[in-house]
Formats: structure tokens, C-alpha cells, sequence
């Protein structure tokens, strides 16, 4: 079989199937980059702006060079020893204690606010009132924020309203008690009071919370020591007060350090010096008793002496274990009662060495006897006698040089034990004389050690340096570091970009309708002899004479098509046109391609085998008679030419129409009249088109097969699925239709767009509603 295709690299139509799929959805994109875009502006109108402000602290090490005796003060707060120890600064600049101050410092627990329709504007300076919180109720921890409008304000009366309408009365100057505690509200004087005014009371801890997550600490060079503190805020003047409020509570913690430790420092190092000037002329005396009770000369050379015995001794020890052994294990052979050769030479003594050789070599002489001789043999019995004899010997010299080891490691164990106890001595006397001398060179370098601490810590209280210099006090930023409008804008058109593009993605990743020739490709061998262009409900839907329409031009390429694809034969070519499924556009094809292959050269005839669901008459005008294949199939007195009608379209193309609808069509295809009917009436047509049932929903087609020379299987562009592709491909690899080619129906120009939809079924009066709705028409359905 030939496959009329056009061939292009798979890389290249690939590329231009997806793009295709998501050009096809451009007003898609376009609505969601404007909705994007317009929501992105919104946001930006009425988005508060948000200001960075920042402070620069340097810190000085510590110095060595003002006196020899201050490099000791490295807990006395002149300066950091390292990098390291401005790290550890980092968590005390952001401590809770700090920003508990500069909360209570600068009244943060209350903000107050312009309140507007859109959206409230937070004041910090040039607010006409001054709230303050007094005391909290009882239940502080459950309180986090209460929010009120100041309104109604005349002389020095005024009206809170809070979040649930409920209103207070208040007057200024005068404590107030409102539900979480006590306040009081005071008028600033030159500020005019305008408008509403929006005032929340926090719980401290609330607010500390808060400006722990906003508080940022950096170190920007550490071996510059310098500490870059910043916040992020909406009103530039509150974040330059608190950045400031924070550094002088830091220095503040830091002095209140350095002094409490500097009096705690002098408390302790007088209270030091009375006892450890008791404690020296106590030490002095003990080591003076010490030596005189143990008569101490040189410990040392005494504790060496006596290691030096036990080390010998032990490697005797050793020696004698050793010898020890090797009689256990020679003692374990002479136990034994055959005659086998003793181990020799194995450094023991003479005498029993020279007995172990007499016997052995007396065992190899009778060995090599033995080799001529028997056990009865006189000369062996004696040599036996021998042995045994020379045996006995050895194992009473093996016991008598036991008994001589186990003597001598008995007295070098005494030695040993008696050199240990000697060195067990020694670590004792050294511990208590070296401690007596520890304690005295320890009282002697601290008395002098506290006497010149007592001096420097003098010198350290009159000392109010800062921890840290204010390089830089605190400023902010001209430009907000949020929204960023260029950043906002450009994430709008990525994302109204990126979401249609992800919905369609899902879409198409979910989508398995075959749309066009590459679909088919991907999956089947089979050949695509054509493109059927979709036609509107307006259109003409049948080929007409001298037609040249998309329609008619598509046909008459796949007669084109169809001549490699028929073979030559003198009898007329029998076309088989199936599908799938119902509503694939099976009919349209077999009626359009018999109009087209009806000619002055030849005529063509159209048989209608659908006799389950009839669909031809359809398409021709003319009054269709009674008479039509289910008639002749089951009845054998109808003649051929009772069944045959000229199409009104085309008349040189001939019809012949389903007839009436059977009780059992499978039956009256397979009795063998249809193939009778396809030769009787062979040598009258060029071509004869069969328009048969459906595949997949019938096997009625399957009955009729074999009568054709090619079988066109039609598929629907956006509503035929892969599954289908699949089925025909089975039905071909198990040869139940043959010589088969593919013609897709319905393709639309935009054929990489989707959005078909399409029930299958197939029945008796089952009708396919063409009708669009306005969901349809907006998907290109």
C-alpha cells in the first residue's frame, strides 16, 4: 500500500503542532494579560506604600594599648575581642527587653490613623491627639489589639466608637476604662482636630512581636565591625524613631551592664582579699609539716627507681609464661597414647630437650623397621618397650621443669607486687605535696592578681563609653521598596501569560481527539488519503457538477488518491467507506465520493449497507420508493433493477438505498446475497461505494468486507479519539478489513485548535444535534 502523505521532520511538526494548539487560543491570553494587568493596577492605587529606613552602628575592639594592665578587662565592656562576639550582638540588638523599652519609649501600643473610605493612612507626628494606655485588666495575655473611631468631638468631650457601633463617652485629660483597661486621651496643642481619626490599642507584647519579624539586623563587613539595623514601615518618621529609640536603649543596656559588673566585680574582689590573705600563711605551714612526716628528699627519683625494677621484672614474668606454655602444650602431646613424633628445639631444657630427641629418634628407627617387619616381629616389640620407657622420661622431666617455672614466677610476681606497692606510694605523696604547692603559687598569684584588679576596675567605673558609635543615624529611602510597579506590572503579564497557558495545558494533556494527519501518524501505519474541510450548516454539503469548492476539490484528490491505492481490475472497484463510531461523517463521504467518481467515463453506484440506522436518503431529494437492499437480501424474487436509483445530484451516479429497517440485519448481510449482488451487478459500474454500518457499535460490516478492493475508514477532526485509531489498527493486524486508508473529516483551518465535543452512540431513530450553543461557538466547537 502507498501512503499519499506529506513528509516533514518530526521535530519540525511537532513544534508547530503545539504552537499551533496555543495560537489558536490567543483572545484567551489577551483577556487574562488585561484582567492581570487591571487587577496589577488596582492594587497599585491603593496599596500603601512601604519605606526601608536604616542605621549604621561601628563597634571598637578591644584595646591593648592604654595599659598592659587593661588587656586583662575583656568582660568590662571597652569594645568586642572578634568577629565572633558581634555576632552574638546581632540577638541582643533584637532582644525582647530592648524593644520592650522603645514600645513603652515611644508609646507604640497605640497607632492612630486617618481613617478613609478606601483605605486608612497611619500617622505618627501630626496627630491631634495623644492616647495612652494606663493599666490592662486582669487578662492582659488574651488581649491582642481593640480598635476605635475618635468622633464627635466638642471642647473637651469626645466619642469613641468602637468596631461593634458601641460608643463611649469620654473627656480629655480624664482616665477613660474601656474594655481591656484604662486610657487617657490628651489634645496636642497648634494641631487642629479634622475629619475622624482611627486609634488601636495593642498589648505590648503584641507590638514587640511585631517589630521582632520587622527589626533586620546585617553585618555588612565583620572585620570592619560595623552593624547595619533596618524596618520596613509605611510612615518613614515612626521607622527612623524606633531605629533610633533602639540603638540608644542598646547603648543604655550596655552601660547599665558594664557598671553593675564593674560594682559587682569590686564587692567581690575585697571580700577575696581578706580571705586570701588568711589562706597563704596556712598553705606554708602544711608544706613545711608534709615534707618533714614522709621524709621527702626527691620523689621523683624515688618513683623511678622503683619503675624501673618492676618493668624488668615484668618482662621475666613474660619469659617464664612463655616456657610455661610450651610444657602445657608438649605435656598435652606425651599425654597421648600413640607413639607420634615430639616437637624439638623449642628452647627448653637440655636434659629434656636430649630426652625428647632419643625418643623420637628411637620412634623413626622403628618406624623404618616396620616397613620390613611386623608388630610381632622381636625387634619392634623391644623398640616398643623402648619407647615407652624414654615417654615415661619425658613426662617426668616436663612435670619437674613446670614445677621449677611455676616457682619462679611466683617469686618475680612477689618482686612485682612489692615494687608496685612501693609506685602506688609515690602518685599519693606527689598528689598532696604538688597540691600544697599548687595552693601556695595560687594564693600568691591571686592576691597579687586582685590587688591590681581593684585598680582597674577603678579606672573602668569612671569609664561611660557607648558600646557601639552611631556611624550613620537613622534615614529612610526615597524610593518604597514595595509595591515595585515595574515588578508588578511585569509578574501581571507573566501571569496572565502563564495561567491560560497552564489551563490549556491541563486541557490538551487530557485530550486524546485526532485533529489531524500527525495524530494519525503517531499512532498507525495506515495511510491518510485526504483532508474532508469543515462545512457550516449554510453550506452545501454534496458535491455538485462543475463544483469547485473546497469541498468538491478535497473529493477529488481522494479519487486521486484512491487509484494507487485500488487495484486494476475489469470489473467495477468495490470502495468500503466505515468509521468508528456514529456521527463521523461515514455517510457524507460515501455519498460525496460516489458523486464525484460518477462520470461520462464511467458510472458509479452507491449502496446504502447501514440497514440498521438508514442515512443516505439524507441527502437526495428524490422520493424514495419502497424497494432497497434489506429487501432483496431477504427476498430472492426482487430483481436488481427494482433496487437501482439515479442520484437527482449527479446522473451518472446510481443509488441503491437501505430499504426498510430488519429485526436482524446481521442475518440478511451474512446469507451470502450481498456478495451475489456485488457481482451481478459489477461489470454495469466503474465503481461501487458501500456505505456500511459502524465498526465498533456493529459487526454487520464485517459481514460484507470481503467484497471490497479498499476500505476507507473515515475519522472526525476534533471528535474521533485515539482509542478508535487503535481499534482499526486491530482490526487490520487481525485482517478482518483490508487494503485500508484513513480520510479525515471536518478539519477546520485552525486544526491545532481543540474543543470538540461529541457523544457516541448509535441506535434506531438515534439523530446528532448540529445545533451549537454560545459555550460551543466560544471554544470553537
Amino acid at each position: 500500500m502507498q501512503q499519499i502523505e506529506f513528509q516533514e521532520s518530526e521535530e519540525s511538526l511537532d513544534l508547530r503542532k503545539i504552537i499551533g494548539k496555543y495560537l489558536g487560543k490567543w483572545p484567551w491570553f489577551i483577556a487574562s494579560v488585561l484582567l492581570f494587568i487591571i487587577v496589577a493596577f488596582v492594587y497599585l492605587r491603593y496599596a500603601i506604600p512601604q519605606y526601608q529606613s536604616t542605621t549604621t552602628l561601628k563597634f571598637d575592639k578591644k584595646q591593648s594599648d592604654l595599659s598592659g594592665a587593661l588587656i586583662d578587662l575583656d568582660n568590662l565592656g571597652l569594645g568586642l575581642g572578634n568577629a565572633d562576639e558581634l555576632k552574638s550582638e546581632v540577638a541582643v540588638v533584637s532582644s525582647r527587653p530592648i524593644l520592650m523599652k522603645v514600645v513603652e519609649n515611644l508609646n507604640l501600643n497605640v497607632q492612630y490613623y486617618n481613617s478613609g473610605e478606601i483605605r486608612d493612612s497611619e500617622l505618627f507626628t501630626k496627630v491631634p491627639i495623644e492616647a495612652k494606655i494606663i493599666s490592662y485588666k486582669t487578662d492582659i495575655k488574651k488581649f491582642v489589639s481593640s480598635e476605635y473611631l475618635v468622633k464627635e468631638v466638642s471642647g473637651n468631650d469626645f466619642v469613641l466608637e468602637g468596631i461593634d457601633k458601641k460608643k463611649v463617652k469620654g473627656s480629655f485629660n480624664k482616665n477613660l476604662t474601656l474594655d481591656f483597661g484604662t486610657v487617657v486621651l490628651q489634645k496636642v496643642p497648634g494641631l487642629t482636630f479634622k475629619d475622624k481619626y482611627k486609634i488601636v490599642f495593642w498589648n505590648p507584647q503584641e507590638k514587640v512581636k511585631s517589630l521582632e519579624k520587622k527589626i533586620q539586623v546585617d553585618l555588612p563587613d565583620q572585620k570592619a565591625m560595623l552593624m547595619d539595623i533596618s524596618i520596613i514601615g509605611t510612615v518613614p518618621e515612626k521607622s527612623e524613631a524606633i531605629l533610633n529609640e533602639v540603638t540608644k536603649q542598646y547603648n543604655l543596656d550596655g552601660l547599665r551592664d558594664k557598671n553593675l559588673q564593674a560594682q559587682n566585680t569590686q564587692e567581690f574582689i575585697d571580700k577575696r582579699l581578706e580571705v586570701i590573705s588568711r589562706d597563704l600563711s596556712g598553705v606554708e605551714n602544711q608544706k613545711e609539716d608534709f615534707q618533714n612526716r614522709n621524709r621527702i628528699v626527691d620523689l621523683q627519683a624515688q618513683a623511678q627507681l622503683a619503675l624501673q625494677n618492676t618493668t624488668d621484672n615484668t618482662k621475666q614474668l613474660l619469659q617464664q609464661q612463655t616456657q610455661l606454655d610450651l610444657l602445657n602444650s608438649l605435656q598435652s602431646e606425651a599425654s597421648k597414647g600413640s607413639n607420634q613424633l615430639m616437637p624439638s628445639n623449642l628452647g627448653l631444657n637440655p636434659s629434656l630437650e636430649q630426652a625428647i630427641s632419643q625418643y623420637n629418634t628411637l620412634v623413626i628407627s622403628r618406624n623404618k623397621t616396620l616397613k620390613q617387619a611386623t608388630n610381632e616381629n622381636p625387634a619392634v616389640i623391644e623398640m616398643n618397650k623402648e619407647i615407652s620407657s624414654l615417654k615415661e622420661i619425658v613426662r617426668d622431666n616436663i612435670s619437674q621443669q613446670k614445677a621449677t617455672i611455676q616457682a619462679s614466677i611466683a617469686q618475680i610476681n612477689s618482686q612485682i607486687s612489692a615494687s608496685n606497692g612501693m609506685i602506688e606510694k609515690v602518685p599519693g605523696q606527689s598528689k598532696v605535696y604538688r597540691g600544697i604547692e599548687r595552693q601556695q603559687n595560687l594564693k600568691e598569684q591571686l592576691f597579687l592578681f586582685l590587688l591590681q584588679k581593684r585598680e582597674e576596675n577603678a579606672i573602668n567605673l569612671s569609664v561611660n563609653v557607648p558600646k557601639a558609635k552611631i556611624v550613620n543615624p537613622a534615614y529612610t529611602i526615597d524610593a518604597p521598596v514595595s509595591p515595585k510597579k515595574i515588578i508588578i506590572l511585569l509578574a501581571a503579564l507573566i501571569l496572565g501569560l502563564l495561567v491560560p497557558a497552564g489551563i490549556f495545558y491541563l486541557f490538551f494533556m487530557w485530550d486524546d481527539k485526532i485533529y489531524n494527519r500527525a495524530d494519525i501518524a503517531e499512532i498507525s501505519s495506515l495511510g491518510v488519503l485526504v483532508d474532508i474541510p469543515a462545512l457550516k450548516d449554510d453550506q452545501n454539503h454534496l458535491v455538485q457538477r462543475n463544483d469547485f469548492s473546497e469541498l468538491a476539490e478535497s473529493f477529488r484528490i481522494l479519487v486521486s488518491n484512491l487509484k494507487f491505492v485500488l487495484p486494476k481490475k475489469d470489473s467495477a472497484k468495490v470502495i468500503l467507506v466505515t468509521s468508528s463510531v456514529k456521527g463521523e461523517g461515514k455517510t457524507l463521504v460515501s455519498v460525496n465520493l460516489a458523486l464525484t467518481l460518477g462520470s461520462k467515463n464511467g458510472r458509479s453506484l452507491l449502496i446504502g449497507s447501514d440497514v440498521r440506522n438508514p442515512q443516505i436518503q439524507r441527502y437526495d431529494d428524490e422520493r424514495i420508493k419502497n424497494t432497497g437492499l434489506t429487501e432483496y437480501l431477504y427476498d430472492e424474487t426482487i430483481n436488481v433493477e427494482d433496487l437501482i436509483h439515479t442520484s437527482d445530484t449527479n446522473p451518472e451516479c446510481d443509488v441503491i438505498y437501505a430499504g426498510s429497517i430488519p429485526p436482524n440485519p446481521q442475518e440478511l448481510l451474512s446469507n451470502g446475497r450481498y456478495q451475489k449482488l456485488i457481482s451481478e451487478i459489477s461489470s454495469r459500474y466503474e465503481y461501487i461505494v458501500i456505505d456500511s454500518a459502524p465498526l465498533m457499535l456493529v459487526s454487520d460490516t464485517l459481514s460484507i468486507s470481503d467484497t471490497a478492493d479498499a476500505s476507507i475508514y473515515v475519522v472526525r477532526s476534533g471528535v474521533s479519539r485515539r482509542i478508535l485509531i487503535e481499534f482499526a489498527n486491530k482490526l487490520v493486524k487481525e485482517s478482518k478489513i483490508k487494503n485500508v486508508s484513513f480520510v479525515i473529516n471536518d478539519v477546520a483551518k485552525n486544526v491545532g485548535g481543540y474543543g470538540y465535543g461529541y457523544n457516541y452512540g448509535y441506535g434506531y431513530g438515534y439523530t446528532v444535534d448540529k445545533k451549537k450553543n454560545w459555550w460551543q461557538k466560544l471554544f470553537n466547537k
